[in-house]
């Protein structure tokens, strides 16, 4: 993929990313690709955060998990792990309403939905030097964004076409798979203070 390819498929992933994400699905890439894209998007995501974290002193404010990212070891674990548990949660909500995506499309979509946001928060980096307050409305413009996207990825994955109905479902995954994790985790004997604000 050139320069001109990764530039058009951000544009349109903004502007159309049901069709970006068909366009992506379509180029038949092999499942390292996705496994590779996971590692890279995971390092780089950290790089981004951990960049701002010192830049603006913000390290402080990490509850004990997203201090854990800060681990460079655990760290990208952590996140890549995320990411993976979003790829499964959106091929698992699919298939309950009857969708048909595979995860080897869902894990290239996923990654590429993380690639995006870590540009935005490159930009969110530069407008929080120029001017913060432009910096804490991108912050804040990230979480619908990220929404938009997800839904709308999900919606292009398993062919459906009622996004309110795809946003619905992926609330409803996300709190079962919450769930799902705060039992294991209470199998496992881990504590959920660990996740608590410090």
């Amino acid at each position: 993929m050139t320069k001109a390819d990764l530039q058009f498929l951000l544009n349109e992933t903004l502007r159309d990313p049901q069709a970006a994400a068909r366009r992506i699905i379509g180029m038949g890439l092999s499942p390292q690709v996705g496994w590779l894209g996971l590692a890279l998007v995971s390092v780089l995501t950290l790089l981004v955060m951990r960049i701002t974290l010192m830049a603006f002193g913000g390290e402080g404010m990490l509850n004990s998990a997203g201090a854990m990212l800060r681990h460079p070891l655990w760290g990208p674990l952590f996140q890549a792990g995320f990411i993976l548990l979003t790829a499964l949660s959106m091929v698992w909500g699919g298939y309950v309403f009857g969708g048909r995506g595979r995860f080897q499309d869902a894990l290239l979509l996923v990654v590429w939905l993380e690639f995006v946001l870590t540009l935005v928060a490159i930009v969110q980096f530069v407008a929080l030097v120029v001017w913060t307050p432009l910096g804490a409305i991108i912050s804040l413009l990230s979480i619908p964004l990220f929404l938009w996207l997800l839904v709308s990825f999900s919606a292009a994955l398993h062919g459906f076409t009622n996004l309110v109905a795809v946003l619905c479902g992926a609330i409803g995954t996300f709190f079962a798979v919450a769930v799902l994790v705060a039992i294991l985790m209470f199998f496992a004997g881990l504590d959920p203070r660990l996740f608590a604000p410090v």
